[in-house]
């Protein structure tokens, strides 16, 4: 009995995500006897996917973006084929008799939905059990609308491993988002409370360990996990278990990680961060949100900005490849310059490996500032969701436009911006930080906003490149000239001008013995050799050779500083 489960929007590229949660519903049906089918993709194909695999019935996963396209699609179902339509997912604790009446659909399925949904297509396709009985479901019966507290489940080692077999893209591989449990201890004022998020409950990690040991044998190009849950660094002593097991399996293959964290927590025990990075942490996302300690402390997040930057500090220190942080535009009003601030601090403490973006304040249904938008001197618009996404504010401070927010957006993001190509453009990056963003770039496909950074600066990313493929080094502050050979990092041809009638390059006007200084800059001359060369055509303007030699240093390390030059040891 084919059962579809469907992810769908307009908006974005469904088919580069994994949707494990579907998965994880397959696994379940398919061990209560049902055949599931996944679909991730656009609306649009979804119909013809139905007409070819004819189940027999619809399940739907719906949150803030998409609602308004499953009410859309749920009518065509039930007009074309008149099979039930299920309704889940995050968003399903805000929909009600109104979404059922528009969108025709049969029913609302809330909270964790591996033990409910098996229960509810028994009793509507096989007459097995009662509708009544199914936790979580909302209905409209006889004119009246019903609804059930949702399933909360509590052993979720009894749960099956997900059915990526289901999945009706043949050409995606699947297996890279794992959860090692479910819920959170916090109560953030903008986090969506779905069901089951207010209790915490964790796999055994020998069982997670199992499932990406399966997910690798499936998947010979996996190379780099996502964890997703918010429970992760919770303790110690599980981090350390996950990280014992993870070192065993990198034994056989390359495999990295990337995780979440919350700072406040973590912080007593940080010294784990070397023990982590060792076990192939690559990522670590932290949830800063404002530099204003008032708003964090109305948010209700429990962690205070020195303790974000010390953390910060330290994880750069220990070598992490990158640390990603989000602050949130058009939340409660913050102190003049506050977040630009904090994120000018992060940059100065972790160059190269900070990963900060931006984000509007979302007021999900169930939260704080949601229900009580007046508490943080807030306002909601557009709460249908039918305009907005993360692309136009849909709360702002009273008083404040949404236009208004959309230029405290952009006016942050060239904080950011400004502020990494400053450290890029006058050398402010260590080279092992960035040699690790080029090797999470190309190795793993994990690009970061620095990577993107240093690709926007032609000559950096070049000398950076050169760096990554070993194909030159750095210079030392002391050079030996008898053994270096010093190269470019560019083809001469491309970027040198000759436009006003002498010789330029990004800008700068070169000196006849510059200009001779980087022709000869090829990898094919020692600097001892190249100096004989030189003094021989220019030593006449010079003292003697001592005070031409040490010239010839200052410009080596200018030309450094541009990224013009690496060279090797021979």
């Amino acid at each position: 009995m084919k059962i579809l489960l469907c992810n769908v929007s307009k908006k974005y590229d469904t088919n580069t995500h994994d949707y494990v949660g579907l998965f994880y519903l397959a696994g379940a049906l398919e061990e209560a006897g049902f055949e599931p089918l996944v679909f991730h993709g656009k609306p649009e194909h979804l119909l013809d996917e139905i007409e070819k695999n004819k189940p027999r019935a619809v399940g739907f996963s719906c949150d803030f973006d998409n609602v308004r396209v499953i009410e859309d699609l749920s009518g065509k179902i039930k007009k074309r084929w008149g099979i039930p339509v299920v309704v889940g997912g995050p968003q399903s604790i805000a929909l009600g008799r109104d979404f059922l009446e528009k969108s025709g659909a049969d029913y609302i399925l809330r909270g964790e939905g591996e033990v409910s949904l098996p229960r509810l297509l028994d009793a509507v396709l096989k007459d097995e059990g009662d509708v009544d009985g199914v936790k979580g479901l909302a209905r409209i019966q006889d004119g009246v609308f019903l609804e059930n507290p949702p399933e909360i489940i509590e052993d979720l080692d009894a749960l099956p491993l997900p059915a990526y077999s289901a999945s009706l893209h043949a050409d995606h591989a699947y297996g890279n988002l794992i959860f090692t449990g479910r819920g959170c201890p916090y109560r953030c004022a903008y986090c969506a409370p779905s069901p089951g998020k207010r209790k915490v409950r964790l796999r055994s990690i020998p069982l997670v360990l199992e499932e990406i040991k399966v997910n690798l044998k499936n998947n010979p190009g996996l190379k780099c996990l996502i964890v997703m849950d918010d429970t992760f660094t919770l303790g110690r002593e599980r981090i350390e278990e996950f990280c014992r097991g993870m070192t065993e399996l990198r034994k056989e293959r390359d495999l990295v990680w990337y995780c979440e964290c919350h700072v406040g927590r973590i912080r007593d025990f940080m010294d784990i961060l070397p023990a982590m990075i060792d076990a192939g942490l690559i990522r670590l996302q932290i949830g800063i949100e404002s530099g204003d300690q008032n708003v964090i402390d109305q948010y209700n997040k429990h962690v205070k900005i020195d303790d974000i930057v010390e953390f910060v500090t330290y994880a750069a220190d220990c070598g992490l490849a990158q640390i990603a942080t989000n602050f949130i535009v058009g939340g409660p009003a913050e102190k003049d310059g506050a977040t630009a601030s904090l994120i000018r601090t992060l940059i100065d403490r972790a160059p190269g490996v900070i990963d900060i973006i931006t984000g509007f304040l979302r007021a999900y249904p169930g939260t704080e500032i949601f229900e009580n938008p007046g508490k943080f001197n807030l306002q909601l618009h557009d709460e249908s969701g039918r305009r907005t996404g993360d692309d136009y504010p849909f709360v702002t401070p009273v008083g404040c436009s949404q236009d208004q927010v959309m230029r405290q957006r952009q006016e942050l993001n060239r904080v950011i911006r400004r502020s990494m190509q400053q450290k890029i453009k006058h050398r402010g990056l260590k080279e092992d930080a960035v040699r690790k963003q080029f090797e999470a770039a190309f190795k793993y496909g994990i690009r970061s906003r620095w990577f993107a950074e240093i690709s926007a600066n032609p000559r950096a990313y070049e000398y950076y490149y050169v760096l990554f493929l070993n194909e030159g080094q750095a210079f030392e502050e002391s050079l030996d000239f008898s053994r270096d050979y010093p190269q470019r990092t560019f083809e001469l041809w491309r970027a040198m001008t000759f436009s006003d009638g002498f010789p330029q390059l990004d800008g700068m006007a070169l000196s006849p013995l510059e200009y001779e200084l980087l022709l000869r800059c090829a990898g094919k001359r020692s600097l001892k050799k190249i100096q004989t060369e030189l003094y021989e055509v220019f030593g006449g303007s010079y003292e003697n050779e001592r005070e031409f030699h040490r010239q010839l240093i200052d410009m080596l390390h200018r030309f450094d500083s541009k990224y013009w030059l690496t060279h090797f040891v021979v």
